[in-house]
This record gives C-alpha cells, sequence and structure tokens, in this order.
C-alpha cells in the first residue's frame, strides 16, 4: 500500500512538471505560432494611443486601424481628444493621404512599406517584421511575450524597436521605438484589438475617410491665405540658414542654402480641396502621428505633408532622413 502511494505521487509529480514545461513560452514556438497567425489573419481592428517624446515636447495621437487582407487597410490618426485629422486608405487603386477637414487627398500608386513607417500601425506588418528579422532577442514577462530588434534600414533618431504581445493570443499590447540611449521616442499602447471583422464594401475609400471629419459643417479656410503667417523649422541641417522668404499667390516660400550651395526650399499653403495625384515613384513616410508623402525618382525629393490645416511641402537633393528631420521641426512650431 505505501509503495502504491508512493508511486501515486511521483507520478502525480512529473505530470506536474511536465504540464508545467508545455506553457513554456519559447522564441521558436511562439515564431512558430505567428507563422500560423500571419497564414490565418483575414481582418482586425485595433485601437491605440501613440505617445512621441520629442526634445522639447511630448505629442500623444489616437490612432485607429481597420484592415482586410490581402492588402486593404484604413489607418485614421487624431489628436489626444480623438478627433480624426489624418487617414491613410489603401484599396485597389492605391494608397490617398486624407485630411477630412481640409476636405483634401493625395493619391498615388505604390505600397506603405514597412521600413518606411507601416509596421507602426499594422498588426500584420509587425508579425511580418518579427518573422523576418533574424537579429532579434526574445524574454517574457506576466502574460505577455516581448521582442526587440534593431531599426532597418538604419535611422539617426531610432535604432530599437520593442513589440510586446499577449502571450495567448499573441495580440499586441505595446510597441516602444527606442533611441542610442534605451529612451523611448515613440510608444503606441493598444487599448483594443480583435480579428474576424466584417467590413463594408465601400470602407476603404478616400470618400468614407472624408466623411471622418469631426464636424461636418465645417468650411475649410480659403484656398490662397496666408494668415497662418510664416512656420520656420526649428531643426535645419548644420551651416544652413534662411537666403529667402516669399509670398507668391496665397503661397509662403522659404528657400534655405549652405555654403556649399546645398538649397532647400519649403512652401506654405492653404490647400484647395480635392485630390491630387502624385507620379508611381511615391512613398509615405511616418513623422509619428503625420503622414508625409515623398516623391521623386532621382537625388531632389519633394516631401508633401498637411498639419493644422496647411500643407507643407519640400524640396531638397538632402537624404529623406534629413527632409523628416526638418518636417518634424515644424510641427510644435507657430506662425510669426
Amino acid at each position: 500500500m505505501r509503495k502504491s502511494f508512493v508511486f501515486l505521487v511521483v507520478a502525480l509529480l512529473v505530470l506536474s512538471l511536465g504540464l508545467a514545461g508545455c506553457g513554456k513560452r519559447t522564441m521558436e514556438n511562439v515564431v512558430q505560432d505567428l507563422q500560423g497567425v500571419q497564414k490565418n489573419l483575414k481582418s482586425y481592428q485595433s485601437k491605440a494611443m501613440m505617445v512621441v517624446q520629442q526634445p522639447e515636447s511630448t505629442s500623444k495621437y489616437y490612432i485607429e486601424t481597420w484592415y482586410q487582407a490581402p492588402n486593404l487597410y484604413r489607418i485614421a490618426l487624431g489628436d489626444e481628444k480623438r478627433e480624426i485629422n489624418q487617414v491613410i486608405v489603401r484599396n485597389e487603386e492605391g494608397i490617398f493621404v486624407v485630411n477630412p477637414q481640409l476636405k483634401k487627398s493625395f493619391r498615388f500608386k505604390g505600397d506603405w512599406t514597412e521600413d518606411h513607417g507601416g509596421h507602426v500601425y499594422l498588426y500584420h506588418a509587425m508579425v511580418d517584421r518579427i518573422l523576418k528579422v533574424q537579429d532579434k532577442q526574445f524574454s517574457t514577462k506576466e502574460g505577455a511575450v516581448v521582442f526587440e530588434m534593431p531599426m532597418t534600414p538604419e535611422n539617426p533618431l531610432i535604432v530599437r524597436q520593442q513589440i510586446v504581445l499577449d502571450d495567448r493570443k499573441l495580440y499586441p499590447k505595446q510597441m516602444v521605438l527606442l533611441n542610442k540611449d534605451n529612451r523611448a521616442i515613440v510608444t503606441v499602447n493598444y487599448e483594443f484589438f480583435d480579428t474576424g471583422m466584417s467590413f463594408k464594401k465601400d470602407t476603404f475609400t478616400p470618400e468614407a475617410a472624408m466623411a471622418l471629419a469631426t464636424d461636418q459643417g465645417a468650411v475649410p479656410a480659403a484656398a490662397g491665405k496666408t494668415d497662418f503667417g510664416v512656420i520656420e523649422p526649428s531643426y535645419l541641417p548644420q551651416g544652413m540658414a534662411l537666403k529667402e522668404m516669399k509670398q507668391q499667390d496665397g503661397t509662403i516660400y522659404l528657400v534655405y542654402q549652405d555654403g556649399k550651395g546645398q538649397t532647400l526650399t519649403l512652401t506654405e499653403r492653404r490647400p484647395a480641396p480635392g485630390t491630387a495625384t502624385l507620379p508611381a515613384d511615391t512613398t509615405v513616410r511616418d513623422l509619428y502621428g503625420t503622414p508625409a508623402v515623398v516623391t521623386g525618382s532621382g537625388q531632389a525629393k519633394t516631401m508633401y505633408w498637411m498639419h493644422r490645416g496647411i500643407e507643407f511641402s519640400m524640396t531638397s537633393t538632402l537624404p529623406v532622413q534629413e527632409l523628416t528631420k526638418i518636417a518634424q521641426s515644424t510641427m510644435g512650431t507657430v506662425g510669426k
């Protein structure tokens, strides 16, 4: 009788240890599960708040994403009060960057690749990045699994990305972009995520995005007015200074130049409602809360973005990363 009791205790102990081992998360089994998630992901919806920590300010943005496989999505970006002011729409006709309040959109053929910021907002692009990156670290914490990986392509501001997933369904919980000092520059905290959504056919259209304007009766500021003053960037590459400023036909032109003859032209205007169709050699860059459209196949690039009811464009042969930093520095600046 005693031998039977001892055998039973040992058997239960072995079984309990075995079950505990089965529940342990490893990089290998999580990656395997993510491959299954990627294969079976047909649609999802998410809601999140993003905090952008800049040297002299902190900004908060609301993000709502709708996705329908294989390539339809709508990313609505709003302020801290959740009032939508920018929408990125992807459908069979291409990508539209829409400002509902201004009734203005940019349209172009192509895709918003994960290397240009899509992985910050799109869960399927986030999963794809985890699966593709070889140089990644894995850890676990209560109720979650964590992946850390270097940013690609290289970025002078962001060097690493951290993704936190629910350890049961592998749904997103948090995404953090860190600088070389291990300080969080961008933090996205997910409030809601679910799959298996059923979206209407016309969901992924610029017209539907226009309808997201908070005040449907609001009239956009008249095109051609320069009542916003002159907005100068607070960041410029070393040696570059303002050479010329002028106003013409409702547009403000700022021309900058350095000692080597490198120039940069920044324009600011109240946009006219409508859709501007851009060339095929166009990509979307993420200004962390504001999408920017970049065109140009040669050395010279032009970046377009909309902020606080103003349409900006910037043309230069500077690297796109420098244009991005300059564009970001205009966002906390008041017109003079």
